[in-house]
């Protein structure tokens, strides 16, 4: 069964988005801040974070999110965490309740390093006030 092991919390401010439309198709990227606080890790992300989203003709949009967090480990050191969340999706008439993507993680904390670089993790992007949630799961559930 899935274990839920973060929340991030993602801030968006709508006035910095950055479309661009055409016959081929589109793109349009979203920069945002956010923080976590988990057992995990707690931290801040770090200025330049953005969500590319490119739709082809078809509608199908690939997301692809980037973002570094500045924090603290489980062991109260100070450590960086980055991730990429990637996800494929055909926008829905009515907004689909959450977006479900892959997440990678890179870190240089000596604690996390062992467990979140590793592939066995899912996310959901949830809709939130001011923003999205997305919810990291071990799908392990270790």
């Amino acid at each position: 069964m899935d274990k839920q092991i973060m929340t991030f919390q993602i801030f968006i401010d709508k006035a910095q988005i950055s479309d661009l439309k055409s016959p081929c198709g589109a793109v349009t990227m979203i920069p945002f801040t956010g923080r976590v606080e988990s057992e995990l890790f707690s931290g801040e992300i770090l200025p330049g974070g953005v969500d590319v989203q490119v739709e082809d003709p078809a509608g199908t949009r690939h997301m692809c999110a980037r973002y570094m967090f500045r924090g603290r480990d489980s062991a109260g050191a100070e450590c960086q965490l980055f991730v990429e969340n990637n996800a494929y999706y055909a926008p829905a008439k009515g907004a689909a309740p959450f977006i479900s993507a892959c997440p990678k993680f890179l870190t240089d904390s000596e604690t996390l390093r062992p467990y979140l670089c590793q592939s066995r993790f899912r996310a959901e992007v949830h809709n939130a006030e001011g923003g999205v949630e997305i919810r990291i799961f071990d799908v392990l559930g270790e």
